[in-house]
């Protein structure tokens, strides 16, 4: 006997799958970014229309927890975006995208490969990206040499205390997050970086 019931559906309410969890923890990422960014943006530097700011904590703070991709995309967008927003540096809007997103996917990549100095190696590649990117772009295209040179001794700082807060932090956040939250390399999941 055939059974006169309707077919089975699928819920329309099942759980959120793993890549809407990564894609809200992305658009999360970029929206700190942005606010710390731009919260912090107190100084422009008069000879580049640059800024001081502790968007570089955030960045860091992100890159490791989460990985490269969410620091890549959280890095770039979120600071191009804050200089759109901030008066005078949204001819830094291109540059910043490229740069902060290079910075993040570094910082992300590089501190969850097999050496045991690969949080010290991450930040220095992921802060050489950032303080040379922008020497290059302001040299070439912003504001021209020796006034991009001012940014250099801006940058460096900026940098140094991104990884003084931003790798503590971070291993605070692998430590309490759960580990699906996280970002580990399939061949040691649920792993956690160590200096």
């Amino acid at each position: 006997m055939q059974s006169t019931g309707t077919p089975h559906q699928p819920s329309a309410t099942r759980p959120r799958g793993p890549a809407t969890a990564k894609l809200t923890l992305t658009a999360v990422s970029i929206a700190l970014v942005f606010i710390v960014t731009y919260a912090t943006a107190n100084y422009t530097i008069p000879a580049t229309k640059g800024y001081f700011d502790f968007g570089d904590v955030m960045i860091f703070i992100v890159a490791l927890t989460f990985g490269p991709v969410t620091g890549g995309l959280a890095g770039g967008i979120g600071s191009a975006a804050s200089d759109a927003f901030s008066s005078g540096s949204g001819v830094y809007f291109p540059f910043t995208l490229v740069i902060k997103g290079l910075e993040g996917l570094a910082a992300g990549y590089l501190a969850f490969r097999g050496s045991r100095w690969r949080l010290g190696i991450s930040w220095a590649v992921a802060s050489a990206i950032m303080v040379g990117g922008y020497f290059i772009a302001e040299t070439l295209a912003i504001v021209g040499y020796p006034a991009s040179v001012v940014d250099v001794f801006v940058n460096i700082p900026q940098v140094i205390v991104g990884g003084i807060i931003g790798i503590p932090v971070s291993q605070y956040l692998r430590r309490v997050l759960p580990p699906n939250m996280i970002y580990s390399r399939r061949s040691t999941p649920g792993s956690s970086p160590k200096a």
